[in-house]
């Protein structure tokens, strides 16, 4: 990877000394910089499965209203408009029909031709209807009108197959052409082309069932793919993921994988996947131990709440970790369910690198807790927690170690946990009693002794037993040495770290004195290199360490705070 330094302009302020902030490289961005970096669009939909072309790139929805293609590699190439979309219920899809991709969005049939410019528009086919299949057979695909069954091409033209009885969830083209419905958990074949007696039911693989590369393949929670064989008996069952059923051992799940939309098989051992939000990644099968094995993920971080950083630089994002040295296709380790949107009220670490991050998790309140070179838990039904809080901090209460969580007005509760992170009993109600009130606070952090931190309204804001001491945007005389209007703030290892989102920049202060350590990023200037930051927002730090939402370019960068002279640190 490589590193870029960006050195302190001296016009910004007086230093405590001459240090500078480098690039360490990008997590969670698979394009990684410039023209490739993956964007999805501003509001989430769910996958609709990944689709291959014959020029090798891969295909799946990034957000309501826009489809994304993407190289095998994870550089994005290109982005399309579409149909938004009236929910997951809708059970969106897509099919590849020769050099056009034919798109079920709600209730309604789209097509686009491969070779589309980007920024196309996906247009309508006339064609109503309320499910389609995965693969196809000829050139036609199979949809569902309801309960009618029928064929459809590229052109619009149709061909009646069959009414179904009951509600039908999921249509296929499954072997030998044949046409499959998923009803209730059970899968019935209803073509009249079917071998004798054969009509089913049978035991299905999973929700979105598919016929792919001579298997059924099914997915489920927990990350869970199952593969069944043509006779729909399990060849061996659970194969990506921890969900129950026939499997060999133990296969760690990925969250980001719940569910899946829909595979693609590239060649010979090598598949795609995606996941609700749309996060795709690729797999490969491991004959010798008939599972899959996650080798890369292609996707952005198109939202961050609060990240975790710990001393080894281990990253805790949305449902999993990410190492120091990973790369920006590396896929998340140490999985758990996510919180639910928009996610985490910020996180904070004990000295012993525990993790606590309260949230709402499966409409519940909760507090994710734990070390992350493993998977986090969850305590989950803690009412003390805020169901609007923004931002977290530990501090000392009654001489125990207390979090605070609050809302964008600097109001919440505190809980007492544990040197393990874990919920003891609720402290009481919080209030910030600042001398203006707060409008949009956005992040908390101490500074190791009794001062509290708020980041507000482009303000920093010290406190005190909850009472306002002090508050500054600005270090200097210079224009460049102010905040923008909205900031984020952590602070770790005598430093304040301050993330200056419409100035596009990390700024590094001594905590003590409050002055200027090192800039990253060129002030009201935003770029997508690797020496530039775009909007940036949440941010964590860890000694000389931190990591930061780069809002505008979906990607976590890695800062790491470096000196030209000796340092004993």
């Amino acid at each position: 990877m490589t590193r870029i330094v960006v050195w302190v302009s001296l016009v910004l302020a007086v230093v405590v000394r001459a240090e500078s902030l480098t690039c360490r490289g990008v997590l969670g961005n698979s394009g990684e910089q410039g023209a490739t970096l993956v964007r999805f669009g501003e509001k989430p939909a769910s996958g609709m499965g990944v689709i291959y072309d014959r020029l090798g790139s891969l295909w799946d929805r990034a957000g309501d209203g826009v489809l994304n293609r993407y190289a095998v590699d994870g550089r994005q190439l290109a982005s399309y408009r579409m149909a938004s979309s009236p929910g997951r219920m809708a059970r969106d899809s897509a099919v590849m029909l020769g050099d056009t991709l034919l798109l079920k969005v709600g209730a309604a049939l789209y097509t686009l031709p491969i070779e589309a410019p980007t920024g196309a528009t996906a247009a309508p086919l006339g064609v109503e209807a309320t499910r389609l299949s995965f693969s196809s057979r000829d050139g036609w695909a199979v949809a569902a009108r309801q309960k009618d069954l029928f064929w459809v091409n590229a052109s619009g033209q149709q061909r009646p197959v069959a009414t179904f009885a009951a509600e039908v969830e999921d249509v296929e083209v499954g072997p030998d052409g044949g046409v499959f419905v998923q009803s209730k958990g059970k899968l019935y074949r209803v073509d009249t082309t079917e071998p004798s007696g054969e009509r089913g039911p049978w035991p299905s693989p999973g929700e979105r069932p598919q016929w792919l590369a001579g298997y059924w393949y099914g997915s489920a929670w927990h990350g869970t793919l199952r593969r069944f064989s043509a006779a729909l008996q399990p060849a061996p069952g659970v194969v990506l993921g921890g969900g129950s059923g026939a499997f060999i051992g133990y296969v760690e799940g990925n969250h980001e994988l719940d569910n899946g939309r829909g595979l693609a098989h590239l060649r010979r051992n090598l598949y795609a996947v995606s996941g609700l939000e749309g996060i795709m990644h690729l797999l490969e099968w491991v004959p010798a131990d008939q599972r899959f094995r996650i080798v890369r993920r292609i996707g952005s971080v198109r939202v961050c709440r609060g990240l975790g950083l710990d001393s080894k630089g281990r990253v805790w994002w949305h449902c999993g970790v990410w190492e120091w040295n990973d790369g920006p296709d590396a896929p998340l380790k140490h999985s758990v369910p996510s919180p639910d949107p928009p996610g985490i009220f910020g996180a904070a670490m004990l000295s012993n690198d525990v993790m606590v991050a309260p949230a709402i998790r499966w409409g519940k309140k909760a507090l994710y807790v734990g070390s992350l070179d493993g998977p986090v838990t969850s305590q989950d039904g803690i009412e003390a927690i805020p169901s609007d809080g923004v931002a977290c901090a530990l501090v000392t209460r009654e001489k125990r170690t207390a979090l605070l969580v609050v809302n964008k007005q600097g109001k919440g509760t505190a809980l007492f946990i544990g040197a393990d992170g874990k919920y003891q009993a609720a402290a009481g109600a919080v209030e910030l009693l600042a001398s203006v009130p707060m409008g949009d606070l956005t992040s908390l952090a101490s500074d190791g002794a009794d001062t509290l931190l708020a980041a507000a309204d482009g303000q920093i804001i010290e406190f005190q037993h909850g009472r306002e001491t002090r508050r500054w945007s600005s270090w200097g005389d210079d224009s460049t040495a102010r905040f923008g209007s909205k900031i984020f703030l952590a602070a770790n290892g005598g430093r304040l770290w301050v993330s200056d989102t419409d100035r596009h920049r990390v700024l590094c202060f001594d905590l003590s004195s409050r002055k200027l350590v090192a800039c990253f990023g060129a002030t009201d200037c935003s770029d997508n290199g690797l020496d530039a930051l775009n909007a940036p927002q949440a941010l964590a730090a860890a000694g000389r360490r931190a990591v930061v939402h780069d809002a505008g370019n979906q990607r976590l960068l890695k800062l790491e705070l470096a000196s030209p002279t000796p340092d004993t640190e």
